[in-house]
């Protein structure tokens, strides 16, 4: 694609470009724009905090940190029952559903499924943690959106992205906390 193509693409989002120009080298920026129309759209059509991890490979610079972390939390809702654990039987339905949640796709412990590891293992993760206000909170936060404590990880962001309801998390959460949930109280799949 040649850089005349390109230009309009680029006044769309001023922002994203001075940002890109800001922190790509000379050759990645030309790799952007012979990338192509549809590459150049897709990074400039990224969330603001998608662009940003886009722009730093996942890893954030210290100084935009706390920023970054503000706006994702700020992102968070909650339950209007204001109760932060739900249905554990309705969220291990949720948890165990590779067309909901899926969850076990990427962490350990599920008692239905062999899980994943790219997440960390949540095998007992109540028995483990407890069910505190601070630990269904953090539970719930990271759910909802896990950018909040892990910038740029891949981990979905249940709630922020609109994938799962503030309900449906507060069923997840009781799922991985109440201590007479099938999480807590059956063997994970694959456990020794």
């Amino acid at each position: 694609m040649k850089a005349k193509k390109l230009i309009p693409i680029l006044l769309a989002a001023p922002l994203v470009v001075a940002v890109a120009q800001s922190y790509f080298s000379p050759s990645q920026l030309e790799a952007i724009k012979t990338g192509g129309k549809t590459y150049a759209e897709a990074l400039l059509n990224q969330r603001p905090d998608q662009t940003l991890c886009s722009i730093h490979r996942n890893r954030l610079p210290a100084d935009l940190l706390p920023k970054f972390l503000e706006e994702q939390r700020a992102l968070i809702k909650y339950p209007q029952s204001g109760k932060l654990m739900g249905d554990w039987k309705k969220g291990g339905a949720i948890f165990n559903n590779m067309q909901k949640a899926n969850c076990f796709s990427c962490h350990f412990g599920s008692p239905v499924h062999l899980g994943g590891d790219v997440g960390p293992s949540l095998e007992k993760y109540g028995l483990k943690r407890g069910q505190s206000e601070a630990v269904q909170r953090y539970t719930y936060e990271v759910i909802y959106n896990a950018w909040a404590y892990f910038p740029c990880t891949v981990m979905y962001r249940f709630g922020a992205q609109g994938l799962l309801t503030p309900e449906e998390i507060a069923d997840v959460v009781a799922y991985l906390l109440d201590p007479e949930s099938d999480f807590n109280t059956k063997p994970a799949v694959g456990s020794k």
